[in-house]
């Protein structure tokens, strides 16, 4: 294949990897050319996993870092540390046209700086977070902010990629060479350094999980320019009884916010591309509380990941065949024989099922030194549903799963193994999937014993349970909301 079909393969076709986008982990992008989805901290900071907490955190400290030098006055340490934020097109996320660039770089480092440095809100402590920029710098947008976070989190991404190559049985190419990544406890950038990573004719691979990507940033400077600045100099003007106030035949004064805008924008060059964001600025300045209170509206909302239907839009893939996943399932002859592939192919279909509440799924996860294992464990970030409601209620951060393709009966044993996995800390909800030899009554009666005991709680899902579960999908658009079979079979465990 010549070198330019091959660029334009995505990750699973060059790689021949078994499954689609909805079965993968991973954002399946082009080998060879950008899709427009981007990394957003905001996303991160809302995913409970201890991967997604380290590039949280790294994102946190690093902007930290950087404000406190400005505060301090030290201009020259803080453009350094900016000036390490290049573009980073490994990741194959953002807009094609990749000439100019859209990382920080030397040049925008140091309007980025001013604008920063400047700004009242930074002095004040207000603006505190990466995204907050977006909503006030000129020239910071999605693109800009992702590329930012993904240098801050190189080395999360990188350990991120390893693991899933080797998940899915990707090839790493020995000692690439990588830029600098963010030592989040010394807060400085390391020296370059080697890693094993894929590697394609257009360079090296970085793969993002799907749960951490977004079309467009949560904070939108669009959407809090129009409904929480303008309001504010609405509310001005009608304090001020100025000449843009109208009444109402109820006498009720009335600002129409398109003259409100006009008005503003008059005051800070309309020609500016970048007006509105100083029209946010200038606001934000006089009044704190409008982007605290746009932030307590956002956190009370926080974002969900993208749906099948978004990731296959935005991606130019299919949605998940359900009913080609579970026949892949039930293709497998039970038996010892089949084992491993049986585990394969429940993961692909569970992934698809389970996405977006549960994510980032591991196969073999040690435990205890290795003493025990997990044949697969997923994340739990359920935004809404049945997930989310065991969240609130048990410990539920990992999700376990046992698959036995056995073509006998379940016993005791089968039962105790999954139940040992289970702990406060990394969760106690479970699902056992089997084929269909034994008895579903003495099953269930066995996992509630196992549940009145305070051992855990199992859902166990036979073949006709699965085939339900794609149904429920195929009818309602999810096979994890609430009053769905995983509901009632959680409640059979506790009632």
């Amino acid at each position: 294949m010549a070198k330019s079909e091959k660029s334009s393969q995505r990750i699973s076709g060059y790689f021949r990897l078994t499954g689609s986008q909805g079965a993968l982990d991973f954002v399946d992008v082009y080998v060879g050319r950008d899709i427009p989805l981007f990394i957003d901290p905001t996303v991160l900071a809302t995913v409970n996993s201890e991967w997604a907490n380290e590039c949280a955190s790294a994102v946190q400290t690093f902007f930290q870092t950087v404000i406190d030098l400005m505060r301090a006055g030290d201009e020259a340490q803080a453009l350094s540390l900016l000036t390490f934020l290049g573009e980073d097109n490994s990741t194959r996320l953002g807009y094609s046209s990749r000439g100019k660039g859209s990382g920080v770089g030397a040049g925008l480092a140091a309007a980025f700086y001013d604008e920063l440095s400047t700004s009242k809100a930074v002095k004040s402590g207000l603006i505190t977070d990466l995204e907050d920029t977006a909503l006030f710098i000129e020239g910071v947008r999605e693109d800009r902010v992702s590329d930012v976070v993904t240098n801050i989190i190189r080395k999360q991404l990188i350990e991120y990629t390893q693991a899933t190559a080797k998940y899915y049985g990707m090839p790493l190419t020995k000692n690439i060479a990588t830029r600098s990544c963010w030592n989040n406890h010394s807060r400085r950038w390391d020296e370059p350094r080697h890693s094993d990573l894929p590697l394609v004719p257009n360079g090296p691979l970085l793969l993002v999980p799907k749960s951490i990507v977004r079309r467009t940033l949560y904070y939108d400077p669009g959407e809090y320019y129009t409904h929480y600045v303008l309001p504010f100099f609405q509310a001005q003007e009608i304090a001020n009884r100025s000449s843009l106030v109208h009444f109402l035949r109820s006498g009720v004064p009335k600002v129409y916010k398109k003259d409100v805008d006009s008005q503003q924008k008059a005051k800070h060059n309309p020609e500016n591309p970048g007006v509105e964001k100083r029209v946010s600025l200038d606001a934000t300045d006089q009044n704190s509380e409008i982007l605290e209170r746009f932030k307590r509206d956002k956190a009370a909302s926080p974002p969900g990941a993208l749906s099948h239907e978004d990731i296959a839009k935005n991606t130019q893939t299919s949605e998940p065949d359900f009913d080609a996943l579970l026949q892949g399932v039930l293709d497998i002859q039970a038996g010892r024989d089949s084992a491993w592939m049986y585990e394969h192919v429940v993961e692909a279909l569970l992934t698809a099922l389970l996405y977006p509440s549960l994510v980032n799924p591991v196969r073999q996860l040690n435990l205890h030194g290795g003493r025990k294992r997990i044949d697969i464990a997923y994340n739990n970030m359920a935004a809404d549903g049945f997930f989310k409601w065991l969240s609130n209620h048990y410990p539920s951060g990992q999700i376990f799963i046992e698959c036995k393709n056995y073509s006998r009966s379940l016993a005791n044993e089968e039962f105790d193994q999954i139940a040992g996995r289970f702990s406060p800390s990394r969760g106690k909800y479970g699902l056992l999937v089997y084929r269909a030899y034994s008895d579903k009554e003495k099953v269930l009666a066995s996992l509630r014993d196992t549940a009145q005991d305070d051992r855990g709680y199992v859902t166990a899902l036979d073949d006709t349970d699965l085939s339900a579960l794609v149904e429920e999908v195929k009818t309602t658009g999810t096979a994890t909301g609430s009053k769905g079979l995983l509901e009632s079979r959680f409640k059979a465990l506790i009632n």
